[in-house]
């Protein structure tokens, strides 16, 4: 029986026809395309400073230079993976609100951005020990809300807030100047009742959350999202269902190793830590079991969540020189080596991408469940030596392996295992883009075409000259 690839391929292509025409969509995908500069230049000043502290701790260096040093690449952490979450907000409103002017022309996006912003400050709690009620009323804002856990917070109300702002526009609620006044003082009058709206619109859905016994939205999700997946334990089946909320997260646009891990690492994290602390008293593997992070923060997520890595080397062998993938796959891949993806989820991307949606979710978890396999069963030896995180991708499991080579040629398996995994999507992706883009030039021949026979018509004719 010959295999079809076209009925494999319509389907998919049809779906990315789709989201790349739907505004919401392609909304959230610029939103987080602009963060790239931000997520790269936090990810490396962490890893830099992390490294910095760790040589300082362990050689007990007392230098006032390396201090400094380290201290400026927190303050560049802080400066960007610190806010991100007021970043997203930002960038969504300022995509979606370009994506509804070309539907509502009296969009001002500039105001638009600034109402999201506006709106996401109501609904944070202004109060530092707002997880509580009891502690002390302190005014200022939790930083949790500006870092990788009010990202979901941040898009949700800057696409919402920009929305409600255009249709409010729409509306005859609103205060109409003359023609004679200047354009900005129009725009901020004709502004008014929109942004007033949508605040109140906002502030009303924060008292609901509060009504219904909860701090905030970031709580709700926990509770409804994240905390489900305590009830499963710590062996495979609970590693899988961790991987599988971390992916469809990352899919979605939204950071999901830190949403989830926020709430795992309280039950994992003792199991390595005690692991760790039984080999450096015996310096024997007999008797350690395996702790579930290993799984899903190591082999799972070699190169970074997606097990990307494997990803970068099948866009370098299978796509062409100077296309759009290939440079991306250039970029990311130093970063790659170090865990840092961003490049390739929002470059590729991978975000709201229906062709990689599949090898996205199952190629970190076909490596969970082989490390787990080989390891339970003796092949490989368990990681139980505590690290920064942020070393490359071989020396790490080498080093958190105790110096053994096993989850080394383990780690190589599984990179040229996803590298295969990866590649037909790869291909079928490329193939999309290229198709995308053949359209576009048709199109733009036909209105090319379109626009020299309307000019040919327009010529006038003056007829023969005349002596």
């Amino acid at each position: 029986m010959k295999f079809d690839v076209k009925k494999v391929q319509e389907p998919i292509l049809k779906a990315s026809v789709w989201v790349q025409g739907n505004s919401i969509l392609q909304a959230i995908k610029n939103a987080f395309i602009m963060t790239i500069p931000f997520t790269i230049v936090g990810s490396f000043s962490n890893v830099i400073k992390m490294q910095l502290d760790q040589l300082i701790k362990t050689q007990h260096i007392h230098s006032e230079i390396l201090t400094n040093i380290s201290n400026l690449f927190g303050y560049l952490n802080a400066a960007t993976l610190g806010i991100i979450g007021v970043i997203v907000v930002l960038s969504s409103s300022y995509s979606y609100a370009r994506e509804l002017k070309k539907k509502y022309k009296e969009v001002n996006v500039f105001l638009a951005v600034i109402l999201a912003l506006a709106a996401y400050f109501v609904m944070v709690p202004n109060n530092v020990n707002f997880a509580d009620p009891k502690a002390k009323v302190i005014q200022g804002f939790s930083t949790n809300f500006f870092d990788y856990q009010g990202m979901f917070t941040a898009l949700v109300v800057g696409m919402i807030a920009v929305w409600v702002y255009a249709r409010f526009g729409k509306t005859k609620f609103k205060i109409k100047m003359p023609d004679s006044v200047p354009q900005n003082i129009f725009d901020s009058f004709a502004s008014l009742v929109p942004i007033t709206g949508a605040l109140m619109i906002f502030g009303i859905i924060r008292i609901i959350i509060q009504s219904l016994g909860y701090t905030s939205i970031i709580e709700i999700i926990t509770d409804v999202l994240v905390k489900p997946l305590l009830s499963v334990g710590t062996g495979l089946p609970a590693i899988i269902v961790v991987i599988l909320m971390e992916q469809i997260l990352w899919f979605l646009g939204l950071h999901g190793f830190n949403i989830v891990w926020g709430v795992v690492s309280a039950f994992w994290l003792p199991i390595y830590l005690q692991n760790c602390a039984q080999y450096a008293r015996t310096q024997s593997f007999a008797g350690i079991g395996i702790a579930p992070n290993t799984m899903t923060n190591v082999y799972a997520m070699i190169g970074g969540s997606g097990a990307t890595f494997g990803l970068l080397i099948a866009m370098l062998i299978f796509t062409r020189k100077g296309e759009k993938e290939r440079e991306v796959a250039k970029l990311g891949f130093i970063p790659g080596c170090f865990g840092i993806n961003e490049p390739i989820i929002f470059g590729l991307p991978i975000v709201l991408n229906p062709i990689m949606f599949l090898p996205w979710i199952f190629v970190p978890l076909i490596n969970a469940v082989i490390s787990y396999v080989v390891t339970k069963i003796g092949w490989v030896v368990p990681l139980v030596v505590l690290n920064s995180g942020s070393e490359p991708i071989f020396f790490s499991t080498w080093l958190t392996g105790a110096f053994h080579t096993s989850p080394v040629v383990l780690t190589l398996v599984l990179v040229i295992l996803d590298t295969f995994l990866y590649a037909p999507f790869v291909i079928l992706n490329q193939h999309s883009e290229r198709a995308v883009i053949a359209k576009q030039n048709e199109q733009e021949n036909e209105e090319d075409k379109s626009v020299f026979k309307n000019d040919t018509k327009e010529e006038p004719n003056n007829g023969p000259e005349t002596a």
